[in-house]
């Protein structure tokens, strides 16, 4: 309880001193819950949509799509378990291109091709925190097993700004051919 309580205290002490916030005990953490990651909360967020729009085989096509005026998402894409690298797709605010048919909408997108001789690859969705620091909200694990789902595929990750509910709307959940 002391640990969280001393970290609350730093983050808002920090948010107060860039964003000119002037707060006292409760009220600070109050303000700076955005701010704290809650996982729980953020994946509900997130939609998953896939695409069997004939693509080539050997991988996947893989779209992230956010408001324009949302937080930059990401989604980082590690294709090999063991290593830290990953290529990275980003969509919100001040990154990722407008949606072709929908101009509320921004867009990043790539191809994954599947690794030979991986156990899976790791999609880890990410968001910005306290700071401008990016947090895993979520991981998808895409096992051997599990790749004929996706392969020749377009899978469409959709992600609300901020409890905006946008995505919960069927007509909103744009297809690949009306995003690119």
């Amino acid at each position: 309880m002391v640990v969280i309580t001393l970290t609350l205290t730093t983050v808002a002490a920090a948010i107060g001193a860039v964003g000119g916030i002037i707060a006292i005990g409760s009220t600070t953490v109050d303000k700076i819950k955005g701010f704290l990651p809650d996982k729980e909360a953020d994946k509900k967020e997130v939609k998953y949509l896939r695409f069997n729009d004939k693509r080539p085989k050997g991988g996947f096509r893989l779209i992230l799509v956010n408001e324009k005026t949302g937080w930059n998402k990401a989604v980082r894409i590690y294709l090999n378990p063991k290593s830290d690298d990953y290529k990275e797709i980003k969509a919100g605010d001040s990154t990722g291109k407008p949606c072709k048919k929908n101009m509320h909408l921004k867009y990043d997108s790539t191809r994954v091709d599947f690794p030979k001789d991986v156990e899976y690859i790791r999609l880890c969705l990410m968001k910005p925190g306290a700071l401008g620091v990016y947090s895993t909200v979520n991981e998808i694990r895409v096992y051997k097993d599990t790749q004929s789902k996706l392969d020749g595929k377009t899978l469409v990750i959709y992600w609300d700004n901020d409890d905006s509910k946008y995505f919960d709307k069927h007509e909103n959940l744009v297809s690949p051919a009306d995003i690119l």
